[in-house]
């Protein structure tokens, strides 16, 4: 929590991208600084870079490029596009004047020893306080869940973990609540959509199997293929021909300042060369399980199966 983190001009990532998406209001102005380094934190830069009364985007993150937990597709475009990324930076204090934002006061850190994220800690270098001048700060650290309405104090409460997310056996999905069921953000803070939706789909299964009275902790059986292909041998030239494909970007002259879809869609030609680049996900499997397996040689030649990266 920031110093004066409730002044005018300082907003959520989460409600800042979601005024915009469902509401077309564009919030953003003047320079505008995010705080973070996550897929959130790159997201809204991106989006108010894009805003008409925008000038400039910076990022300020606390540990070092390497450590940023955003896709490395997304850092890398947000810097194609003009948006300034300043790390090892921490702010310390949002400056406002009649309630409102003026600057933010940050400090610069050094890469310190080893945390429990596997990450190096970083450490506050004494008296290398700054100052950055901004019209909208958008912040998009320290999310986490609403469970402001679960209180686990009452009969039959929720219980709720240290970092603000619902308990849950991880394989059944199931609270400590009998026939309460949780999944999604709200279990394992913030994730992507996808997860949520898987975690939706086995939390339906688990809520099928408590209302017919069946047991919610199922034995993994591996579906193992009937069909074993042996991989072909490729030289190192033919390797070095099944590169991933970059996918092709809208110029960023025509990008930055613009809503358009920035990735284009594979050629024809390139969609059969990623197709080509099989990644035989059946090999870790089957490998270990070759007595079930009913080895056939193929009739014709086959693909090679490449890792791809």
């Amino acid at each position: 929590q920031l110093e004066n983190e409730d002044a005018d001009g300082v907003l959520p990532s989460i409600e800042f991208l979601k005024a915009f998406n469902q509401e077309g209001k564009q919030l953003a102005k003047g320079h505008v600084g995010v705080v973070g380094g996550g897929n959130s934190a790159v997201d809204a830069a991106r989006n108010a870079l894009r805003q008409d009364a925008v000038d400039k985007v910076t990022i300020l993150y606390r540990r070092t490029r390497g450590e940023m937990p955003a896709f490395e597709e997304e850092i890398e475009a947000a810097i194609q596009e003009g948006i300034d990324i300043k790390l090892l930076t921490t702010p310390v204090k949002v400056n406002v004047q009649d309630g409102r934002l003026t600057s933010l006061e940050c400090v610069q850190n050094k890469v310190g020893k080893m945390d429990d994220s596997g990450r190096r800690r970083p450490v506050e270098i004494p008296n290398s306080n700054f100052t950055i001048d901004l019209d909208t700060l958008i912040v998009a650290i320290s999310e986490q869940p609403d469970v402001n309405s679960i209180s686990p104090d009452a009969e039959g409460g929720l219980e709720i973990t240290k970092w603000n997310t619902i308990q849950v056996d991880e394989n059944t999905l199931s609270s400590n609540r009998s026939g309460v069921f949780a999944g999604g953000d709200v279990v394992t803070g913030p994730n992507t959509v996808i997860a949520a939706i898987a975690a939706g789909k086995r939390v339906a299964n688990m809520i099928d199997r408590y209302i017919l009275g069946e047991e919610l902790r199922q034995v993994e059986k591996p579906r193992l293929p009937n069909k074993y292909i042996e991989p072909c041998s490729v030289t190192e030239e033919e390797m070095s021909a099944l590169e991933r494909i970059d996918l092709p970007r809208v110029p960023v002259n025509r990008r930055s300042k613009s809503f358009i879809e920035v990735e284009r869609a594979m050629s024809e030609a390139d969609a059969e060369h990623e197709a080509l680049r099989c990644l035989r996900c059946d090999l870790e499997f089957t490998k270990k399980m070759p007595v079930e397996i009913n080895i056939q040689q193929p009739e014709a030649s086959v693909t090679a199966g490449i890792q791809n990266d």
